[in-house]
This record gives C-alpha cells, sequence and structure tokens, in this order.
C-alpha cells in the first residue's frame, strides 16, 4: 500500500472545555489508520490560544501513544489584525487541562518547509484551523507551492444566499488570501457540505472505547454542544467540520468536487471581512476544487467508525 504522506496544521482546542472539538475528532480520524503517514502537526492559534493549542496536540499526541511525531509550534495571531473579536466567545471557556508541554525544536512554518523538500511532490497538507503557518512557509520559500502534492482545507463558506465569514478564514483572512493565489493544488471544504452530517449527543454517549483521546472526546462534546444549542447553530449534536475534511484524505471518492478557477477572499475592513467566493472554472484542469456534495451517511459513518474503533 503507499501511503499518503501527510503534514497537519491544527489549532486543537479538545482539552480546553467549552471549546470545539472537531479538531480533536479529525486527528482520532486519522491516528494509526495505514492509509496515511503523519510526517508532522503543527499547531496554530485559532479556537485556543496558541499555548493551549501546543498544550492539547500535545498531550493527544502522549495519550495516544504517539508521542514520537513531530510536532511544531506555529503562529500565536494573524497576519493583520487581531483576535480581540473573538476575545468574548473564549471568555466561557474553562481552563484548558494542565499539561506542560515539549519545547518544539522548529516553528510550523518552518516543518512545512522541510517537509515539503523533503517528500518534494508527495507531501499532503491538511490544514484545519487559520491558514497563517502556511500563509508564513510560502513567504520563507515561494517554490513550496510547486513542491507539495495537495493542500486539503477546511475553510471558508460559498453560500450563493447570503456570505457569512467561516471562523477559519475570518481569523486570518489575508493569510487564507495567499494560500488560495499562491498555484499549489487545492481541495477546499467549506461550511455548505461540511454542516451536512450530524454527531448526535446519543452518539457521544455510545462511545466505550478505552483509548484516552476518545474518552475526552466523548466527555467533552456535551459541552460543545450545549454552546452550539445555545447560538441556534444545531440542535440535538453538532457537525465535525475538521473530520469531513479528514475525510477526504480517506476516501476523495465520498465527495463530488468542482474545479474553480479562484477564490476570493475580502479584505477590507467591514461586516463582510474575510467572507469567501468561488469562480467556477470553465474546464477541469483548475488547480483548485472546492467541495460542493458528499455523500453524507458514507461520510459520517466513516468518521464514526474511525472514532469509535480508535
Amino acid at each position: 500500500m503507499n501511503r499518503k504522506i501527510v503534514y497537519i496544521d491544527t489549532d486543537v482546542s479538545l482539552g480546553t472545555p467549552g471549546a470545539e472539538i472537531d479538531d480533536g475528532a479529525a486527528l482520532i480520524t486519522l491516528l494509526g489508520n495505514p492509509q496515511i503517514e503523519i510526517a508532522g502537526i503543527g499547531s496554530v492559534f485559532g479556537n485556543a490560544p496558541l499555548k493551549d493549542a501546543s498544550a492539547n496536540l500535545d498531550r493527544l499526541m502522549v495519550i495516544t501513544g504517539n508521542e514520537d511525531r513531530p510536532l511544531a509550534a506555529g503562529a500565536e495571531g494573524p497576519l493583520a489584525g487581531d483576535m480581540q473579536w473573538f476575545q468574548e466567545w473564549m471568555d466561557g471557556y474553562d481552563a484548558t487541562i494542565a499539561w506542560k508541554s515539549r519545547t518544539q525544536a522548529e516553528t510550523s512554518a518552518e516543518m512545512i518547509v522541510r517537509l515539503a523538500r523533503t517528500h518534494a511532490g508527495k507531501l499532503t497538507i491538511l490544514s484545519l484551523g487559520p491558514m497563517t503557518n502556511l500563509a508564513l512557509a510560502l513567504e520563507a520559500d515561494p517554490e513550496v507551492a510547486h513542491l507539495v502534492d495537495q493542500v486539503i482545507v477546511m475553510g471558508g463558506s460559498f453560500s450563493k444566499e447570503k456570505a457569512t465569514p467561516e471562523f477559519n478564514i475570518r481569523c486570518d483572512p489575508h493569510a487564507a488570501s495567499a494560500v488560495f493565489q499562491a498555484g499549489w493544488p487545492l481541495a477546499v471544504f467549506g461550511l455548505e457540505v461540511t454542516r451536512r452530517m450530524l454527531f448526535t449527543r446519543e452518539m457521544f454517549t455510545t462511545l466505550t472505547s478505552c483509548n484516552p483521546a476518545v474518552k475526552l472526546l466523548a466527555n467533552s462534546a456535551g459541552g460543545w454542544i450545549d454552546r452550539v444549542e445555545d447560538m441556534g447553530w444545531e440542535k440535538g449534536g453538532c457537525s465535525l467540520h475538521d473530520a469531513v475534511a479528514a475525510a477526504y484524505l480517506l476516501d476523495p471518492g465520498l465527495f463530488k468536487m468542482q474545479p474553480v478557477n479562484s477564490i476570493e477572499v475580502e479584505l477590507e475592513d467591514g461586516p463582510d471581512y474575510g467572507t469567501t467566493r468561488f469562480l467556477s472554472a470553465q474546464n477541469a484542469n483548475a488547480n483548485i476544487l472546492a467541495a460542493v456534495d458528499v455523500d453524507s451517511k458514507a461520510c459520517r459513518e466513516l468518521i464514526w467508525s474511525r472514532i469509535a474503533e480508535a
């Protein structure tokens, strides 16, 4: 079996009570999967501050027996602006589970550059948070865009009715714009697709795995679902957006992908800051693919089976 060589970039907040759980679900879905080789994982700010995301990532690797995975610490904030707009939401978090993160030898951007050159033409990047680390890697070494096999992005909202800023893009629109314009092969998964499957409260209560990470996911799900229900986003459960993008790594055939010529990000300050839109391609040779449909039942079953059996 030819395994895919993958770098994962994540703002994982599993381990920060009250914060989103989907990055953690995505990592659990992929860890130990024989189809892929995780060559490195880098943290980035986003769902949680960088120090908490780094602690959550390090803890997750240790408790699952993956302490030998190469880790890196990434950007603390966006290329422009700040995260003050998100502070009220983060004030609803409880303290991140205490953990002393191991010192990392390189930044996430440095790891991306190194892995792209080490595995030229073979590396897949899975971006599950703000794309600041990817933009910094491109800034440090623009050749990276020609060395990577594919970049899979969970990010954006492409509704034709009412465009709204999706969280990962809103955290750093300038970084997202740089990544979308870099010219490397992209597969992009927006909210219109990732929201098509609900993981219910009852499903999380059935998780009986002895895996400490699965236990943490099950114990954290209720608090997260409470928050999304309070906001009116979902009812009776939650989406696992990042796990959907991770599922594309395992079975691309579950998705209908549409070639697009470009993805534009609104960079002017105002209510539309960070919104995204794409221009459909007239041929199938475009370097960007946008997910427009998914076999929701099969995708949910794939994700859930990987989590339940971890």
